[in-house]
């Protein structure tokens, strides 16, 4: 990026922070408000960015929940250590220009377990050594903003941010991993997480989430946030216009957190933790994926019907981080064996009914192959 236009950019992101009013309130999830000139200067900075301007266009393949496997309190592993957990999907993940995934659980050998092994809790440990079936899998940005990273306490989360890391991986979500930068192949991604514990950045925290991605923005070309959130359940597929809870606490409200994101510099928003799939949506020419459920979570989670769905989808983005258009590739899970091609396209169709039945106004068609457009009425913003 040349010198002047990078200091450009510093200048007008800079004024969008300071007139932005765009907002949710900390307790009720409900917008606050935002005046029309900040729209207006958010909207002109991006129109000035020449963002990813040496390429037609980039692709992200984005996942759901990880878990390959656990060692606590028991062994609890795939087959050959893992080896072919990701022997279906690696083609997809790879072929992209970037993959970005949810890492469910602590990358160590060894820890105390925060729980302890108490009926009906869940500790994941997994071994360290499976970092190298994410790399191999095609992975470059991790989130691990999620209710299982303090598994065995801050150890446990210093040990999987270091594996990642070491392995040459982005990985955010906790206060000491904010955000990722890559560069790759001449185009800078931007990677960030959210979620609902008090020791991931969490997605009620508006001020962090502002700070966060409006701080990221002028640096990168495109911006990926994930985020953690809803309730657990093959009954919760689909997307309430309100904050949700589960076992007593508050889980977020993913449709305000996730057009929050896009509204403070966003590109592309993707979202896990009820551990089915949910809508897709188009919000200001930015594609969302409100939950993709679990991805390559082979034990150690329930896989019976939805929450065996295993979708990756991919999004090719103009250099200004406008969706072009995206593919749902259709996957379903087995127990030991991880994501396995799925040739009914049950999670096409699966996602693509739920977004005609949870998403007003919906600006998507989605084929039966799984391709995802702009319908006839909804014209780029």
């Amino acid at each position: 990026m040349r010198a002047d236009l990078k200091i450009t950019i510093l200048l007008i992101a800079a004024l969008a922070v300071v007139t932005c009013g765009c907002g949710l309130t900390g307790t009720t999830g409900v917008r606050s408000g935002e005046s029309d000139t900040a729209v207006q200067a958010l909207d002109s900075t991006r129109l000035t960015e020449t963002k990813a301007s040496n390429v037609d266009t980039v692709t992200i393949a984005i996942t759901g929940d990880i878990m390959t496997g656990t060692t606590y309190p028991r062994s609890w592993l795939p087959p050959d250590n893992g080896k072919d957990v990701f022997s279906h999907t690696r083609n997809i993940l790879r072929s992209a220009d970037v993959a970005c995934g949810n890492l469910e659980g602590v990358l160590a050998d060894s820890g105390r377990a925060r729980k302890g092994n108490r009926p009906g809790t869940f500790s994941f440990l997994i071994p360290s050594r499976d970092i190298n079936l994410l790399v191999d899998a095609g992975y470059d940005f991790l989130g691990i903003a999620n209710n299982h990273i303090n598994d065995f306490y801050e150890d446990g989360m210093l040990k999987t941010i270091k594996a990642v890391k070491d392995a040459g991986l982005g990985v955010a979500g906790t206060s000491d991993t904010e955000y990722s930068i890559r560069e790759l192949a001449g185009v800078k991604y931007g990677f960030c997480a959210f979620g609902f514990k008090p020791y991931t950045l969490c997605t009620d925290d508006t001020a962090t989430v502002r700070r966060i991605i409006t701080a990221l923005r002028p640096q990168v070309d495109i911006l990926i946030v994930c985020f953690h959130a809803g309730c657990e359940g093959n009954d919760k597929r689909h997307l309430p216009y309100q904050r949700e809870f589960h076992a007593g606490q508050t889980r977020g409200f993913s449709r305000e957190f996730a057009h929050f994101s896009i509204d403070c510099g966003a590109d592309l928003v993707y979202g896990h933790g009820p551990h089915v799939c949910r809508a897709v949506e188009l919000y200001k020419d930015r594609f969302i994926a409100y939950s993709l459920g679990n991805f390559a979570t082979p034990t150690g989670m329930r896989l019976e019907r939805e929450r065996g769905y295993a979708p990756i989808i991919t999004v090719r983005l103009a250099p200004d981080g406008s969706m072009v258009d995206a593919k749902i590739h259709s996957f379903v899970q087995y127990r030991y064996q991880g994501p396995r091609r799925d040739s009914l396209n049950t999670v096409v169709k699966e996602i693509r009914n739920l977004t005609r039945e949870d998403i007003k106004d919906n600006k998507l068609t989605i084929a039966d192959d799984g391709t995802i457009a702009r319908n006839a009425t909804a014209t780029k913003q």
